[in-house]
């Protein structure tokens, strides 16, 4: 009886559409009597009195009745919004709000913004082949721009290939990480610590493996249980690590310098594990630390000598009470830490902010930008498209958005200078961008400069920002604030104000309404020295033309 039901409530308004006219409308146009109903781009307007006049309504989005035999799924996508609605739309057809997807006549269209910030529907797959392109001029070696800066504010990481890593780090190999849980007797931990780090580990693998390109591995060793440090967790609190400079050693408020409280930490894991060989230990505080042991932390200087195992000097990263407080991702912290220590510096560009796993590693994008994959050596020939400004030539090529897991060019680059070169990027919301907005896509072209250092994301860094990475802002637009797609911070806090909570996660930036000029929509284009650089169109890939001018 409820099959039957919902069939004929499926039928009713078919029925009523089948009666109604076709022409053209528009919202608040003309029309001649009150209560009609008319059928354009896949809406159903009906003529309301407005003041003295009689004009068209928004709208609403007509209903079609779904075919018996059921058209073959699209292969599912992070991108994907809710359940597509069903209803009678076209390519370019206006819409009302972004990331709505609709099925109409057995094809698949998402609402996108478009030059002029218009908000139309673009059609869509979701089902992602490899994408093939002009094969590119220039080797991968032309647009791996060496360091050129005259004075290196640090050694490393480094900006620019080849990698300079830290000590017991390499850009390449498979490194020994252990995972543990340490509690204090004022913020003990309940159940197994597994239980926190499990779905952190799998996010870890599968990022590294994919932005990698399988050049690195990890082989994590879990020790499942609460290790009691020897002091309560007010003895370590340290607010946060943002003014360590680099070598320096932190004392916390309870006088534990960072040796001593490593010391004291590697003395009782060796009692678990063995601790020899091991490049990297995490280590996870309970829930319970919020207000006892703010900051995260970590120790990149460790000489621990082990009765047992010798000389040890494994990096030791953990999360803090904020992790937990601010609703964090773990897992984006802990590798962020670890890029830095396989050689990578990041935080650039400065501009908009919270972009890529380098930036904050808690923010709307987890991807890791073109450029820093460039220069530790991760980028394979095929996930490039270079060229020397001397030999461009009018081109369009397909790009691979850096948050998707698809085979293709992932970046296009033009060299215009033994120091300098353009690089485009695709972005959008996918498998590591989770945070984003359904429907957000756009291209960004940066400035990548070699000569330039870039600087921490700390009170001296904001105070002088620089980076070797600078976004440029696309010309002649009005795109507007980032619109939050999350839930407001429950937790009270200044730094909170910012973060949006989406799925249960917090999400750095999804509330500061960063400026979406630096992202090109369809139809728009940007020249810089003689190169000019346009998005043609969007839809499952965006594609751009490059050409000279």
């Amino acid at each position: 009886m409820r099959k039957h039901l919902r069939l004929v409530a499926l039928l009713i308004p078919m029925v009523l559409v089948a009666s109604n006219s076709y022409a053209a409308v528009k919202a608040g146009s003309a029309c001649s009597k009150a209560g009609s109903k008319s059928v354009s781009g896949g809406k159903s307007y009906t003529c309301v009195k407005s003041g003295k006049k009689l004009v068209w309504d928004k709208g609403v989005l007509v209903p079609v009745a779904k075919p018996s035999v059921a058209n073959p799924s699209p292969t599912p996508s992070a991108s994907a919004s809710a359940s597509p609605i069903a209803a009678k739309v076209a390519e370019g057809d206006s819409c009302e709000k972004l990331g709505v997807q609709v099925k109409s006549s057995g094809n698949l269209f998402e609402c996108r913004r478009i030059v002029g910030n218009k908000l139309v529907y673009i059609g869509i797959s979701n089902n992602f082949v490899s994408v093939v392109n002009p094969a590119s001029p220039d080797s991968l070696a032309t647009c791996q721009l060496p360091d050129m800066r005259a004075n290196k504010l640090w050694i490393r990481p480094g900006i620019a290939y080849p990698p300079t890593p830290f000590p017991g780090f390499s850009s390449t190999g498979t490194f020994k990480v252990i995972v543990v849980g340490f509690d204090f007797s004022d913020a003990v931990g309940s159940g197994s610590p597994s239980a926190y780090w499990n779905s952190d580990i799998k996010n870890a693998t599968e990022w590294i493996n994919w932005y990698s390109n399988d050049k690195v591995k990890y082989n994590f060793v879990t020790v499942d249980k609460w290790l009691r440090a020897p002091r309560p967790a007010t003895a370590y609190e340290n607010q946060n690590e943002s003014s360590k400079a680099a070598g320096s050693n932190t004392l916390s408020e309870g006088g534990v310098t960072d040796a001593e409280k490593t010391s004291s930490f590697l003395k009782l894991l060796e009692a678990e594990v063995d601790i020899s060989n091991t490049t990297a230990i995490w280590i996870y505080h309970p829930p319970t630390i919020v207000g006892k042991l703010t900051g995260q932390w970590y120790d990149r200087d460790v000489k621990y000598e082990s009765p047992k195992y010798g000389k040890i000097t494994s990096s030791l990263f953990a999360i803090g009470g904020d992790t937990w407080y601010s609703m964090r991702t773990r897992w984006g912290y802990l590798m962020h830490e670890m890029l830095h220590s396989h050689g990578i510096f990041g935080h650039s560009p400065k501009i908009p902010w919270r972009i890529g796993i380098l930036s904050t590693g808690d923010s709307w994008s987890t991807a890791l930008l073109s450029w820093d994959s460039l220069a530790t050596g991760w980028t394979n020939p095929e996930d490039l498209y270079c060229v020397e400004k001397s030999k461009v030539t009018s081109t369009d090529i397909k790009l691979v958005p850096l948050e998707r897991e698809q085979k293709g060019n992932r970046v296009a680059m033009i060299k215009l200078s033994n120091s300098q070169l353009l690089m485009v990027e695709s972005h959008r919301r996918d498998r590591w961008s989770e945070g984003l907005a359904p429907g957000f896509t756009g291209v960004m072209v940066t400035l990548v400069d070699t000569t330039k250092n870039t600087t921490w994301d700390n009170p001296e860094g904001f105070a002088n920002p620089s980076s070797v990475g600078v976004a440029l802002k696309i010309p002649g637009v009005n795109h507007g604030p980032y619109q939050s797609v999350g839930e407001p911070h429950p937790n009270p806090g200044r730094e909170y104000q910012g973060v949006g909570v989406i799925n249960g996660i917090g999400v750095a930036g999804d509330k500061e309404g960063w400026d979406q000029n630096y992202f090109m929509y369809q139809g728009e284009s940007i020249t810089y020295e003689g190169i000019k650089i346009s998005l043609l169109s969007t839809g499952d890939n965006d594609t751009i033309r490059i050409e000279k001018m």
